[in-house]
C-alpha cells in the first residue's frame, strides 16, 4: 500500500480532479502526448503571475478554453497560462522567470521552471515531458505527481479491491468471533486489538482505492461501486467497535488521529494499538478482559440515531445490562419511545440468538 497515496494533499486530490479522464484539460494532454510534444501549463490567474513579475513575453491571447486549441498552442515551445476555472487560455508561448533561488530537485528546464512557479505562486503547473511523454502535476510546495497510464492504475486498483475483499472477509469472522465472546463475557483485549487494526488496514486499502478512483476519473465509475459495495458498512462499524472499546478517559478523535499515524510496522504490534486505545500498562493483553458497552450491537438497529444510542450507553453502562433491560426500561430512555423499545429488545435478541445457534453447529432462523 502507497503511503503517498493514503495521505494525498487536498490540494494534489483537487489538481487530480481537474486533469482526470474525461475532462477538457485531460483530452488536450493525451493530445500532446499523442502528437509525441511537450507542455508548460500554469493554472492560475494572469495577474497573479504579471505581479510577481514570473511570466514575460509570448502572446496574450485571452481565448476560449477548449482542449483543441490548448493542444495547437502547446505545439509552441513557450508556457500556457490557462485561468483556474479552466475557461480561458490567457498567454500562450510565454516565458516563465519564476525565483532562482527556489530550491528544486528538477532538472530538465521545462520541469525546473514548473517546479519552482508551482511553488512560488502556490498554483498547479502540469509539465509534459516530450521525450518520455509524461505527465507531472506541481502543485504548490508539493513534490511532483506523474500521472500514469489509465491501465496502469485499473490494475492498481483492482488489485487494491482484491486486497480489500480479503480483509473485509476476515472482518467479518472476527467481528462473528467477538460478537459471540461478547455474550459470553470473555473478550480479550488481544482479539479487541487484532480487529481493530484489521479495521484500520482495511481503512487504508479503502482510502488508497479513493485515490484511484480519483485518477481515473469517468474510467472509474466500475472501481467505485465496487469499493462501495465491499467497503460501504465498514467505518460505521469500526466507529461503533472503537466506541465499544476505548477507556472512560480517552478521546475518540484523538484515538482515530493517533491510529492513523501509526506506521505499517507500528500497526502490527498489538501492544502499540493497546496504547491507543489508552490500555498502556495492563500487562498481557491475552488475559485482559473487556466489557462492551453495546455500541457494536446498537448499529445493527435500523434507523436508530446516534445521539439515542449514546444515551442508552449512558444509562445502561454495558452490553450485559442492555442486554437485560426490560421494554418498559428501554422506554423509559431519552428519544426511545415505546416503538422503538420493542424493535431494540428485539433486534438484540435475534442477533444474540442467531450467533449462538451458529456457534453451537444449528442453522439461525
Amino acid at each position: 500500500m502507497s503511503a503517498s497515496r493514503r495521505h494525498e494533499p487536498e490540494e494534489i486530490a483537487r489538481a487530480l480532479d481537474m486533469v482526470a479522464p474525461g475532462t477538457a484539460l485531460r483530452e488536450a494532454l493525451e493530445n500532446v502526448i499523442r502528437a509525441h510534444n511537450g507542455a508548460l501549463i500554469v493554472i492560475a490567474r494572469p495577474e497573479k503571475l504579471e505581479d510577481l513579475g514570473i511570466v514575460s513575453g509570448g502572446m496574450k491571447v485571452d481565448l476560449e478554453f477548449t482542449p483543441m486549441r490548448l493542444y495547437e498552442l502547446a505545439k509552441m515551445d513557450g508556457a500556457i497560462v490557462v485561468s483556474p476555472d479552466l475557461t480561458t487560455i490567457h498567454y500562450a508561448n510565454a516565458h516563465l522567470n519564476p525565483d532562482p533561488t527556489m530550491e528544486s530537485n528538477e532538472t530538465g528546464m521545462r520541469h525546473l521552471a514548473a517546479n519552482r512557479t508551482a511553488k512560488q505562486t502556490g498554483e498547479l503547473v502540469v509539465a509534459v515531458s516530450e521525450r518520455r511523454r509524461v505527465v507531472s502535476l506541481y502543485q504548490g510546495q508539493h513534490d511532483s505527481h506523474v500521472l500514469e497510464d489509465i491501465g496502469v492504475v485499473l490494475n492498481k486498483a483492482n488489485s487494491a479491491l482484491a486486497t480489500l475483499d480479503k480483509f473485509t472477509r476476515r472482518l467479518r469472522e472476527e467481528a462473528r468471533v467477538l460478537t459471540l465472546h461478547e455474550y459470553e463475557g470473555t473478550v480479550t483485549l488481544r482479539e479487541v486489538v487484532g480487529a481493530v487494526g484489521t479495521f484500520e488496514y482495511a481503512v487504508r486499502i479503502a482510502e488508497e482505492i479513493e485515490a484511484y478512483v480519483r485518477e481515473l476519473g469517468s474510467e472509474g465509475r466500475l472501481v467505485d461501486m465496487q469499493l462501495g459495495e465491499a467497503f460501504g458498512r465498514v467505518p460505521k462499524q469500526y466507529d461503533a467497535l472503537l466506541r465499544d472499546y476505548i477507556t472512560e478517559d480517552s478521546d475518540l478523535r484523538e484515538v482515530r488521529r493517533e491510529l492513523r499515524e501509526l506506521s505499517s510496522s507500528e500497526l502490527s504490534e498489538p501492544m502499540e494499538i493497546a496504547r491507543v486505545l489508552g490500555y498502556g500498562s495492563v500487562g498481557q493483553i491475552e488475559d485482559y478482559f473487556l466489557v462492551p458497552r453495546g455500541y457494536r450491537q446498537l448499529a445493527q438497529v435500523p434507523r436508530l440515531p446516534k445521539k439515542v444510542s449514546e444515551n442508552l450507553i449512558r444509562t445502561f453502562g454495558s452490553l450485559d445490562s442492555l442486554m437485560e433491560a426490560t421494554e418498559e426500561e428501554l422506554d423509559d430512555v431519552d428519544g426511545v419511545g415505546q416503538a422503538r423499545a420493542r424493535t431494540i429488545q428485539r433486534v438484540l435478541e435475534r442477533q444474540k440468538n442467531a450467533e449462538t445457534a451458529v456457534d453451537a453447529g444449528e442453522m439461525p432462523r
